[in-house]
């Protein structure tokens, strides 16, 4: 019985407060009054500035561009897929990679640029790279006397690591 009053009370509560929310707008006939609207006016635009654009002066063309020599086919330069053109000596391979890496330090130890690359199963021992086949020339007879190493030289392509 207590719960049943209780029900009825806040029935009684809501019913009381939807009546004070609706009955004005119902006895109004539901119209809202209207807000005044003002407007405010554009100003006029700004005049549009003059614009004067002076005419380059011409002077003489100077001609900067040189045609290159021709070159061989072994001489450095541009390849023939207008690539840089740049040679390597591959002087040993090794299935050891310690052993390549032996072989390397001694070469650097004659102050020669080297370097090992792996090509699987091998460690593949270079020396250079070198733009001038000149200089990779001196370097493949330095080899020859210092080591005993009859070099290979071989286009160098620095992205041949990345490419496998």
């Amino acid at each position: 019985m207590k719960y049943g009053l209780k029900h009825r009370i806040i029935g009684a509560i809501i019913l009381l407060s939807l009546a004070v929310i609706f009955l004005p707008i119902i006895l109004d006939g539901g119209e809202r009054p209207q807000l005044s609207q003002t407007t405010t006016p554009i100003p006029a635009a700004p005049p549009k500035p003059e614009i004067r654009v002076h005419e380059p002066v011409a002077k003489e063309p100077v001609d900067i561009v040189k045609k290159a020599p021709e070159r061989g086919q072994w001489q450095s330069g541009l390849s023939e897929r207008h690539t840089l053109a740049a040679w390597t000596l591959q002087a040993a391979s090794f299935k050891d990679k310690n052993n390549a890496i032996k072989l390397r330090d001694r070469i650097r130890a004659k102050s020669i640029r080297s370097y090992v690359r792996e090509r699987t199963p091998y460690f593949v021992v270079y020396a250079g790279p070198f733009a001038d086949p000149g200089k990779a020339d001196q370097v493949k007879a330095a080899l020859k006397d210092g080591f005993g190493i009859k070099a290979l030289m071989v286009s160098y392509d620095p992205m041949s690591d990345v490419r496998q």
